[in-house]
């Protein structure tokens, strides 16, 4: 699972998807897991549209448990990052 946040002031810089982009580099370089998946927020525009740039593929909505009971309505969002 994949995550990230980042502050007001510097949202809407690239900063997030660069991040990404950089950490799926690294999983593909250990080669431990097929699948990264990431778990925003439906109503996190911002997030969702990362997912899509870096070609994750939406699998469903669902209830996600974060932080620690407390559910949220999510989008269920998976890369594959090794194909064996």
């Amino acid at each position: 699972e994949i995550g990230w946040s980042i502050l007001p002031e510097f949202q809407g810089k690239g900063i997030a998807t660069h991040a990404v982009k950089l950490a799926i580099n690294e999983a593909i370089k250990e080669g431990k897991y097929q699948y990264i998946h990431a778990f925003p927020s439906v109503e996190n525009s911002a997030s969702n549209a990362i997912c899509r740039k870096l070609n994750f593929s939406l699998i469903s909505d669902c209830e996600f448990e974060y932080p620690p009971g407390n559910f949220m309505h999510c989008n269920n969002w998976r890369l594959e990052i090794n194909k064996s």
